[in-house]
C-alpha cells in the first residue's frame, strides 16, 4: 500500500476524478498521508494568454480577469495579480472535496510549469510513492503545442503513477 500519495490538481474535470481516487485508498489505508499540489505557472500563463480568444487577458487584483490587447509576459505579472492567482479558488476546491470526505491532506502551490519536472522533483522531495493525476485538464491547443502533463509527469516520475480518466 502507498504511505505518500501526491495529487496533482489544476481544477479541471479530471484532477476532480484523482482527488476521488486518492479519497478511496485513504479509505483502504488512513496511515497514508495526501498532498495535493497545484503548479502555480501554469495557471498564470493560461490567464495571461487565453488561447481560446483572440485577445489577451489579465489577471486583475481581485481575482477576475479583464480583456487587454497585448498579453503581458509572465514575469511582468505585478507580485499582487500573481499573489492573488496564488492564493485563488483552485486548491479551495480541492479542500472543500477532501473535508467532505474526511480526507486530512497538505496543500501545496509548487512555482513552475506541470510540464516540466516540477511535480516530479517535490514528489521526490516529499518521499511521494504515488502521484495521481488527471488524464487531462488543457485545452486542444495547448496540449498540441505542450504536450499532456499526465504523459510528461508518467515518462519522469520515478515512483508510480496513476493516470484517472
Amino acid at each position: 500500500m502507498y504511505n505518500h500519495i501526491l495529487i496533482g490538481f489544476d481544477d479541471s474535470e479530471d484532477s476532480m476524478k484523482a482527488l476521488e481516487r486518492a479519497a478511496q485508498f485513504y479509505a483502504l489505508n488512513r496511515d497514508c498521508k495526501i498532498t495535493v499540489a497545484h503548479v502555480i505557472q501554469q495557471h498564470i500563463y493560461n490567464m495571461a494568454y487565453n488561447y481560446n480568444y483572440n485577445y489577451s487577458v489579465i489577471p486583475s487584483i481581485d481575482g477576475g480577469i479583464y480583456p487587454s490587447q497585448v498579453p503581458l509576459p509572465e514575469n511582468e505579472l505585478p507580485p499582487e495579480t500573481q499573489e492573488t492567482i496564488l492564493d485563488s479558488q483552485i486548491l479551495e476546491h480541492a479542500k472543500s472535496y477532501l473535508l467532505r470526505q474526511g480526507v486530512p491532506a497538505k496543500f501545496e502551490s509548487l512555482d513552475g510549469k506541470p510540464v516540466n519536472d516540477d511535480l516530479c522533483d517535490f514528489a521526490l522531495e516529499q518521499d511521494v510513492d504515488l502521484i495521481i493525476v488527471g488524464s487531462s485538464g488543457k485545452g486542444a491547443l495547448q496540449k498540441l503545442l505542450e504536450g499532456s502533463v499526465s504523459e510528461k509527469v508518467m515518462k519522469k516520475a520515478e515512483m508510480d503513477v496513476l493516470i484517472v480518466k
